[in-house]
């Protein structure tokens, strides 16, 4: 499934937005899939059911997206 969200993200199609949230390790940002920010590498992602999952893990809002 994993790759299947990857290939969601940069789509700017908002049908994911709330369903799952990208954190990028490399920047400890995390965004919706939906976000106009560049599209990070695979080995960067990983992804969270929620924006408190995400949060507890060390990730801040991305500015662009706002989730």
């Amino acid at each position: 499934m994993k790759n299947k969200k990857y290939n969601f993200i940069g789509n700017r199609d908002t049908i994911y937005d709330g369903v799952f949230y990208t954190a990028v390790k490399t920047t400890k940002i995390f965004c919706l899939p939906s976000c106009r920010a560049r599209k990070p590498l695979q080995k960067n992602v990983i992804f969270y059911d929620t924006k408190n999952e995400a949060t507890k893990n060390g990730f801040r809002a991305c500015k662009i997206c706002k989730p």
